[in-house]
């Protein structure tokens, strides 16, 4: 009896040891990747398309440099998500003025949940 017992504890301590180093490899990754990557941002292989040359509006900033935007006229407003790679930072309603001679270009896609728990996917554009 007393075999078992110690064999159920080995199997037992084994099993917490692994969910452990699970748990802690995850924390690490999740970790490195908060700092280069947005969670949710797929980036496209090729270039995109240039989806508009119009002002921009912040709607809801996300990071300093990083804000969900729109752009269009009601009923045909889009959302995006604008990432500026050159350490501009962004502030909630804020106005945002695209040069001559450049425009909003999709480099991929960004997937979130909004305040009522609905899964958007929006284009990810960078102004070029």
């Amino acid at each position: 009896m007393k075999f078992f017992g110690g064999f159920i504890t080995g199997v037992i301590a084994t099993i917490l040891s692994l969910v452990l180093i699970y748990l802690v490899t995850e924390l690490e990754n999740q970790d490195l990747d908060s700092d280069d990557i947005l969670p949710g941002l797929v980036t496209f292989t090729e270039e995109g398309d240039c989806l508009t040359k119009q002002n921009l509006k912040v709607f809801q900033t996300i990071k300093p440099n990083v804000a969900l935007v729109k752009f269009g006229k009601f009923p045909d407003e889009t959302m995006a998500l604008l990432i500026n790679y050159n350490g501009k930072s962004y502030y909630d309603d804020e106005k945002i003025n695209i040069p001559n001679g450049m425009c909003a270009k999709q480099f991929g896609t960004y997937k979130y949940e909004n305040r009522m728990g609905i899964k958007k996917t929006v284009p990810a554009v960078s102004i070029e």
